[in-house]
């Protein structure tokens, strides 16, 4: 007998032995495997994601609707809240897209860790080394920020579960495909970000209050969105991503519009209020120009190949 007629009747005869129910049960099972493993993984990314922003904008309250030391309008704690709350849309957009996207799997872990260390450390993120410039003694006297027990305890769950989620999400997944040559615009806002991040862990006050002038109550905090802008662009500069592209294009729109918010309404007192972004005034038009470019390039339609 020729080998290949022995192999086909080896394989009849495998084929034959299994009962047919049995072999269509295994062929179900693989498919439901197959089509249930995705959207598990996504649904942790969802309810990881509703935690977070929840987390953040519960802090984000807590912090800024009243100064420990100052009595400031209303509208001012109104203002600084709104401007708080501009990296959710990139927050969003990178658990949507961190399933597929190792780079932005990682920021996102580094950038949840640091969201849940400065709640359990808020004292020391908010903390003023120092404020020896003219109009900032308000700064180097004021009493550290300490979270309630419940928020604090919430929203460090929240964060450290993102920061697992995304760790794990970046250690199994394959490497990210890369196409074409890295963007040199986005590896600059990539850069830029990074260094407004680098100033938020280690800068004195005032500097450290850049890039969103939101004082030292949430400053170093909001330096864990710098980080997921970085990761954000570095992700951008070498694979085309939309979802991950408008949360870019959103978060600097809603940073933009917080700005221009307070210029109007509170165009009579912006050096009262902002004393410190006034000292440091190269460091805070480059912040304006970090946004602004992470805007343009997030806005920009990408050409789609063919």
């Amino acid at each position: 007998m020729r080998p290949a007629n022995l192999l086909l009747l080896c394989a009849a005869s495998g084929l034959l032995s299994t009962p047919p129910r049995r072999l269509c049960r295994r062929t179900a099972a693989r498919r439901n495997a197959a089509s249930t493993a995705a959207p598990s993984d996504r649904s942790a990314f969802r309810i990881a994601s509703a935690a977070s922003v929840a987390a953040w904008s519960a802090c984000a309250v807590t912090a800024l609707s009243k100064h420990p030391t100052l009595m400031l309008p209303a509208a001012h704690a109104r203002l600084s809240i709104l401007q708080a709350l501009t990296p959710l849309p990139l927050l969003m957009a990178s658990f949507e897209a961190a399933p597929e996207d190792r780079t932005i799997a990682l920021g996102l872990a580094a950038a949840s860790a640091w969201l849940c260390a400065a709640v359990l450390l808020a004292p020391h993120f908010t903390a003023t080394a120092a404020a020896r410039a003219s109009g900032l003694a308000h700064m180097a006297h004021s009493a550290a920020i300490t979270y309630p027990a419940p928020l604090r305890v919430a929203a460090a769950t929240a964060h450290a579960g993102a920061a697992l989620l995304c760790g794990s999400a970046y250690a199994s997944a394959a490497p990210t495909t890369k196409r074409g040559a890295p963007s040199r615009l986005w590896l600059a806002v990539a850069c830029a970000f990074g260094g407004w991040a680098l100033i938020a862990a280690a800068a004195p006050f005032p500097l450290a209050t850049l890039p969103t002038m939101l004082g030292r109550r949430l400053s170093r905090a909001f330096g864990a969105f710098s980080l997921l802008y970085a990761a954000a662009a570095l992700a951008l500069a070498t694979a085309e991503n939309d979802v991950l592209r408008r949360g870019v294009a959103r978060g600097a729109t809603a940073q933009w519009v917080a700005v221009a918010a307070k210029l109007v309404v509170e165009r009579a007192c912006l050096r009262e209020f902002y004393p410190a972004a006034f000292s440091r005034p190269v460091a805070s038009l480059g912040a304006l120009a970090t946004f602004a470019m992470a805007l343009l390039l997030g806005a920009r339609t990408p050409r789609r190949a063919g």
